[in-house]
């Protein structure tokens, strides 16, 4: 009887170890890019949303600030109301959000200034507004203005 000698191909106990090693490390790297990768998720859709809320309050204003025929400020009730003979909108301005009666929009006021004929006034009748946000950078900001009707003069 002829015995042969084989040996059995394998690997060793070190090479295995060495190859969990490496797995668990490059595992670990994907999982922390990954956390990363949602993090900076998270972060562009609040500012999308954010940048949406400026967007449209800008298109609510400019929209209110054309069909009125007069917008008036309330210093002491933080409230911009657009009005005509057939009908009104009042903006109330807090802390952390400009509510409507139609829409609250949630953001942060940073600074508004208030026009009339191209002067700032404090309160009273404007024709233009410009607000500049929180979180947002100087170029983010809304300026909206209406024509005058010539008969305001009169």
């Amino acid at each position: 009887m002829i015995k042969a000698n084989h040996k059995i191909k394998a690997f060793t106990l070190t090479e295995i170890m060495v190859v969990l090693v490496i797995s668990a490390i490059v595992t670990g790297l994907a999982f922390t890019v990954l956390g990363v990768v949602q993090g900076n998720m998270r972060s562009i859709g609040e500012n999308y949303e954010y940048t949406t809320q400026m967007q449209s309050l800008e298109t609510a204003l400019t929209i209110d600030f054309n069909t009125y025929t007069t917008a008036t400020w309330d210093t002491r009730e933080h409230i911009l109301k657009v009005s005509s003979p057939i009908g009104e909108r009042k903006y109330q301005f807090f802390v952390d959000s400009i509510v409507t009666n139609i829409q609250t929009f949630p953001l942060k006021i940073k600074d508004k200034v208030l026009y009339f004929e191209g002067k700032e006034v404090n309160s009273g009748d404007i024709d233009a507004v410009k607000l500049t946000f929180y979180n947002t950078r100087e170029l983010h900001r809304i300026f909206v203005f209406k024509h005058n009707d010539p008969t305001i003069h009169f």
